[in-house]
């Protein structure tokens, strides 16, 4: 039988392990996907500034546009003590001013699929939270990469039914990336829709802590460097 017309046929890279070891490789084919498709911006998910900066780098000189989102001020526990996490916290304060200065969005806010009904539990079975679960059998980054897409489009920073490659992983680090058509939060069931995996682990973790788990690889000394 002949493709249709319509049809795309493109490469999907899937890692052999989740985490931030495979943060770079992710990028370079991010940035090929957008050349390939055409996508003139890329969302990153970024709760410190080790994923946000190596974008930056990554994309430089492509023409495409880099929007950043953080996670509110808070901490994350690692193998070495806790990790601030939170782009907006004084511990990242110069790596906010390197974003800003190269005219990079850094969005803020409440995340679509963890509202104030998660203060009920995280167990508790309230729609986010099923969705958010839903989400996960796909991957840690998965649910990250559309929840970072709803937030920057609430946010302004995207145009609702843009087409965007969003970017997110598991733990630290990134591991997927998704194009997505983009929707506001409200309209996510009518509008918003997940058209290409361009990479993902073939494995997702499924115990904690994650940086612990068989399935994940990384170096977390960046994320404890300079923070004394």
């Amino acid at each position: 039988m002949e493709a249709d017309a319509g049809d795309v046929e493109r490469r999907v890279l899937y890692f052999g392990y989740c985490g931030e070891a495979n943060t770079d490789v992710l990028l370079a084919r991010v940035r090929a996907w957008c050349g390939e498709a055409g996508c003139r911006r890329v969302v990153v998910a970024s709760e410190t500034e080790a994923s946000a900066l190596r974008a930056l780098d990554a994309l430089k000189g492509s023409g495409i546009g880099l929007v950043v989102v953080t996670h509110y001020p808070a901490k994350t526990t690692g193998p070495r003590g806790e990790i601030p996490i939170g782009l907006r916290r004084p511990e990242y304060a110069e790596a906010l001013r390197r974003l800003e200065d190269a005219g990079v969005p850094v969005v803020q806010g409440t995340r679509p699929l963890a509202p104030p009904t998660r203060s009920l539990g995280w167990g508790y079975p309230t729609p986010p939270a099923v969705v958010d679960a839903t989400l996960e059998l796909f991957g840690a980054g998965t649910k990250i990469a559309v929840e970072a897409a709803l937030m920057a489009t609430d946010a302004g920073a995207l145009d609702e039914g843009e087409v965007v490659a969003s970017c997110a992983g598991t733990y630290k680090g990134l591991d997927t990336a998704l194009a997505v058509r983009t929707a506001y939060s409200m309209n996510f069931f009518r509008e918003f829709e997940v058209q290409e995996v361009i990479a993902k682990p073939l494995r997702r973790v499924r115990a904690l802590p994650e940086h612990g788990h068989e399935n994940w690889r990384g170096d977390l000394d960046r994320y404890y460097r300079g923070l004394g």
